[in-house]
């Protein structure tokens, strides 16, 4: 159970760290004017 436990906490915080991620090249996509298309967002 607790192996469990540590697999999950490893998988949270790769998602958080995927929405930072994520976050973070949207940003400098806006700032270097690349625009994106309204279906990929």
């Amino acid at each position: 159970m607790e192996k469990k436990k540590k697999e999950k906490q490893r998988h949270t915080l790769s998602s958080m760290q995927e929405v930072t991620y994520n976050h973070e090249f949207k940003m400098a996509d806006k700032a270097g004017g690349f625009r994106r298309d309204k279906r990929d967002q």
